[in-house]
């Protein structure tokens, strides 16, 4: 009974040992930026990380500290549909619980470790579930997997830009997990449980905030897949239980689902040009695969030079599909180029989604993955057996590595003596090409000592081989890639020379507006509690994208009650040669120039950010409306200009499509996502709002609903009728709410599968043996 109890606690130790030691690993490339204190502390790079993903969870942390679940952000575009971002990453269940648990802990804000923590975690669990997926799904040898989950985990992908942007890294790191359970659907005989499973990882993928990510995981999941299922299933068969899946996946991620495909169908993103759109790495970024930082400064497809090697090898063995893994290789790194290469225009005609994303580099993410692995499937072929004539080719193999080795060594010391005696003296991105070439030539030697070790006549021991090649892989890895995007530590938000005035001078209310010419850093007013006419999203509502890029900058300036403005310009005097009553605040030389901080003092200085214009006239569409808005003549408070499609709107609301009212209205009341307005017209009337117009505002007039309407194509207009009116404005979002219905009722349907997949089991296991056919 000892020996059974011994040889179950080995297996144990067996299992739990490579976990543990990507544990290990894991806190060995990241210690200094999660525990190190004093001048050792690092930290990620600043800029996307802290401007545009740290002032997100900030922003969403003060609405929920406020008691407001985060819908709707005031001091973004004149108000955003927040939570519709998917790079707010509010639904993304890791990020809630971290809101709610710095709620629990009484945080004052969100912390950059608290980020820190959330990015380094990721890359933890890609490297995990690619360890389990290599292992339980594709059977591989331990160390082999343990190989595999390195490359792809350390590699220069995940390590690289991805963590500077959270969205793409945690989307990013839900792959291997998908595919795992995309394998088990694809031969289990009770499948409704796997379906579940891979509709839910999908979910926590979307919900992670990088749809561009999601859809390259979701085509590769596809087409491994049907590969996958085609071995023991019918292609009906097949269509049954992806589409199971996949609708599990859009009930569970509808609540994020259907706002952001709402918002995405509504912004900037339904028209990106296709020169963007086909962006991608120049042709000799290749280099990438065995040089880093030459020709990029990231290393996307670089995953260890012995990876690139056993890659080369794995298909030596046919019964394990390696070709598979080549096939989506090559087919994500020709889309990688973008329109740099033939291929890109295949998948932007045919393939559903290509045309709104740009950055085709990102394919270097499946890159990454497929090459991570082959070159596990060619380390799980050297650690078993080896016929004779195996071995004589992996000895061969060896041998020309050390060829290459030994060129590779030459060419180090060639460009080491150019640059010691200043050869090279006017190409300075060339000082770190020799420490570079190193790292190859040992990558390269140290594969080249496997394989010969492999290859020669010694006997194997798969431990000593297997960590000799873990042990190379996490030299170079570590070597060329844990200090990619790290920095010293610093503050994340630090005192701005022209916030300060800005912060100390009392506005006339807390909602008037700042106009941020490049000034300050993204999003920074935002976080500071001041509210921007522009932000730091890339992706914004289009009508009220159009409407600051082409109405008149004095214009957009007095109807979005601007009362502030941080630019480069000596004086208020807009492109169209209107100058706006300005008092110079602050000024200040910053990197970029010297920047001023103005309040524009334009009348009535009273102003609350609500009107009735008396001349509403309506207009067929928007080139319309922004040709009327640039006439010499055109008023911003006198005249405005609706769409003719909305008149029945219009109607509906007074009863006549004529809006002459002239009157006066007052803000007596704001909150986040919330107005009140006490208006008086003598007639029917438009009241026009310096709000964003979005189709979530609904108005209740005298406690009767109003759709609202755009109004100069980008604010919020609302048809009021004769007399004095009690108007109050509610952002509902009402795609959000249908979403968590409909997420809400299928994990219901979950729960129930899962009660009746678990009685039916344990029904089976209870059953006498002879009642088990009947």
């Amino acid at each position: 009974m000892m020996r059974l109890a011994d040889r179950r606690l080995q297996r144990l130790a067996a299992s739990f040992m490579p976990v543990a030691a990507l544990i290990g690993l894991w806190f060995l490339f990241f210690w200094r930026v999660l525990v190190a204190t004093g001048s050792d502390r690092l930290t990620f790079q600043q800029g996307d990380f802290t401007l545009q993903f740290l002032a997100y969870r900030q922003l969403a942390y003060r609405q929920l500290s406020q008691g407001h679940f985060p819908v709707f952000e005031e001091c973004l575009y004149s108000g955003y549909p927040f939570q519709a971002d998917p790079q707010s990453q509010v639904l993304y269940p890791p990020v809630l619980i971290a809101l709610l648990l710095g709620q629990a802990l009484g945080w004052q804000t969100y912390p950059l470790e608290a980020l820190e923590w959330e990015a380094a975690l990721h890359v933890l669990w890609a490297a995990l579930g690619t360890y389990l997926f290599l292992w339980r799904s594709l059977r591989l040898h331990r160390l082999a997997a343990l190989f595999g989950a390195l490359a792809f985990g350390f590699g220069g992908y995940l390590t690289g830009y991805p963590i500077l942007q959270t969205g793409i890294l945690q989307t990013a790191a839900w792959l291997p997990w998908l595919l795992m359970a995309l394998r088990k659907l694809s031969y289990a005989p009770r499948w409704l449980l796997s379906a579940l499973a891979a509709g839910a990882t999908a979910a926590l993928a979307l919900t992670a905030g990088h749809p561009q990510t999601l859809l390259f995981m979701l085509y590769a999941g596809a087409f491994l897949f049907v590969v996958w299922g085609r071995s023991a299933l019918s292609w009906r068969a097949i269509f049954a239980r992806g589409a199971v899946a996949g609708a599990f996946a859009v009930g569970l991620s509808a609540a994020q689902l259907v706002p952001m495909l709402s918002f995405m169908l509504g912004s900037t993103r339904t028209a990106i040009p296709y020169e963007e759109v086909a962006r991608g790495f120049p042709l000799q970024d290749v280099s990438l695969f065995l040089v880093t930082g030459v020709t990029n400064f990231y290393q996307p497809f670089y995953v260890g030079i012995a990876t690139l090697i056993l890659a080369v090898l794995a298909p030596g063995s046919a019964r394990r599909k390696h070709h598979v893994w080549i096939v989506l290789a090559l087919a994500a790194l020709v889309l990688s180029f973008g329109a740099n290469a033939f291929g890109f225009d295949l998948a932007y005609w045919l393939a559903p989604g290509y045309r709104l994303f740009r950055q085709q580099e990102r394919h270097a993410f499946v890159v990454s993955f497929a090459l991570a692995v082959l070159g596990a499937l060619g380390a799980h072929t050297l650690l078993g057996p080896i016929s004779p004539a195996g071995r004589l080719r992996v000895a061969q193999a060896g041998q020309a590595l050390l060829r290459w080795a030994g060129f590779g060594l030459a060419t180090f010391l060639v460009l080491l003596f150019l640059i010691q005696y200043r050869a090279i003296t006017s190409a300075q991105d060339l000082s770190n090409v020799p420490s570079r070439v190193a790292l190859l030539v040992v990558g390269l030697f140290g594969a080249a000592g496997l394989l010969l070790w492999r290859g020669g006549e010694l006997r194997l021991v798969r431990r000593q081989w297997g960590g000799a090649l873990i042990a190379l892989l996490v030299f170079d890895l570590f070597t060329a890639n844990r200090y990619t995007v790290t920095q010293p530590r610093a503050e994340p938000f630090p005192e701005h020379p022209l916030l300060k005035p800005l912060l100390a001078e009392p506005p006339p209310d807390r909602w008037v507006r700042l106009f941020d010419e490049y000034a300050l850093p993204l999003n920074r007013a935002c976080v500071a509690g001041l509210n921007e006419v522009g932000g730091g999203s890339p992706i914004v509502p289009a009508h009220y994208k159009a409407y600051l890029e082409r109405a008149p900058e004095h214009v957009r300036l007095l109807q979005l009650n601007v009362r502030y403005a941080a630019t480069w310009r000596g004086a208020m005097q807009t492109p169209e040669g209107v100058t706006i009553p300005w008092f110079l605040l602050a000024r200040a030389k910053l990197e970029r120039g010297e920047y001023s901080l103005y309040r524009l003092d334009w009348k009535p200085l009273d102003f609350s950010g609500v009107w009735i214009p008396p001349n509403v006239r309506p207009v067929p569409d928007s080139e319309a409306v922004f040709a009327a808005l640039r006439q010499p003549g055109y008023a911003p408070f006198r005249d405005a200009f609706v769409f003719s499609s909305d008149l029945g709107l219009v109607q509906q609301a007074v009863g006549t499509a004529e809006l002459r009212g002239q009157g006066g209205a007052a803000l007596e009341g704001k909150a986040t996502g919330y107005m009140k307005i006490a208006a008086t017209a003598d007639a029917p009337a438009l009241l026009v709002v310096s709000e964003a117009y979005h189709w979530n505002w609904v108005a209740l007039v005298n406690g009767r609903e109003v759709r609202p309407v755009p109004v100069n194509v980008g604010l919020l207009g609302v048809p009021i009728p004769a007399g004095t009116s009690s108007i109050e404005l509610s952002y509902r979002p009402t795609d959000f709410r249908v979403g968590l219905a409909l997420t809400a009722a299928t994990v219901l349907l979950a729960l129930v599968l899962v009660l009746r997949e678990r009685r039916i089991q344990l029904a089976a296991h209870t059953a006498p043996i002879g009642c088990k056919h009947s």
